[in-house]
């Protein structure tokens, strides 16, 4: 499937989803002006996957050249926005749980921490995000978990979420940098309560992880590019 038509036909609210029981099996990515410039020449992530928003920017870009009647709003797998929902979905179905991501140790640590919130979640294992795409879906497909939260890094983690929804039925979500921050952090809540009042998540991050100021430098004017000539060249 062309990038143009992922976007303008996949994008899905994992809320609504979560509150009508009406997730259909496959792979929920979430689309950032990085990630995107990867997507657009991997049609066999596109033809199996749901995607959802994430930042400002990108919102802001989908909003002003996509469909207005797309309710593009923020979705982030982290627990000021989607990773409750998501949890408690789970919970409510007494579906089974299984985390990947971070470093050795970082999954084990994320399970307790969720437990403590989430205590009737089913767990059914975990790995860590160092190993390779073919260890990683392995141990996966071993655990035969209903859910599949996978926190890998950008483009890691999309190509085993696409590569697991054409192996196994199941709901594989991306979750970026969740299980590791919240693994090393001192409460569950890695965002302090004033960032979150205010919206500066972003801002947050640029002090705390150095890569991401640089990634936004370097990727989001060429993400802009790339994205119009996809736009214009598929209508």
């Amino acid at each position: 499937m062309k990038i143009s038509k992922f976007l303008k036909t996949k994008y899905v609210d994992v809320k609504k989803l979560a509150n009508e029981n009406d997730f259909k099996p496959g792979a929920y990515i979430y689309v950032n002006p990085f990630n995107y410039l990867f997507l657009r020449k991997r049609s066999d992530i596109t033809d199996v996957a749901f995607y959802r928003s994430d930042g400002f920017y990108l919102i802001s870009v989908l909003k002003t050249f996509l469909p207005k009647s797309i309710n593009f709003y923020r979705q982030s797998f982290d627990m000021t926005s989607l990773a409750p929902i998501v949890f408690d979905y789970c919970q409510r179905n007494n579906l089974s749980v299984f985390i990947a991501g971070g470093k050795p140790g970082d999954a084990s640590k994320f399970k307790e921490r969720l437990s403590e919130r989430f205590p009737g979640l089913v767990w059914k294992g975990d790995t860590d995000g160092y190993k390779s795409e073919e260890e990683i879906i392995k141990c996966v497909l071993d655990a035969n978990a209903d859910v599949v939260i996978l926190g890998l890094g950008n483009i890691k983690q999309e190509s085993v979420a696409g590569r697991l929804a054409t192996l196994n039925k199941g709901l594989y979500f991306t979750c970026g940098a969740f299980i590791s921050q919240t693994a090393n952090s001192k409460t569950i809540d890695y965002y302090p309560g004033w960032v979150n009042k205010y919206n500066l998540r972003w801002l947050y991050r640029f002090f705390t992880e150095s890569h991401v100021i640089k990634r936004v430098v370097k990727y989001y004017p060429v993400f802009l590019v790339y994205f119009l000539r996809d736009l214009i060249s598929d209508r």
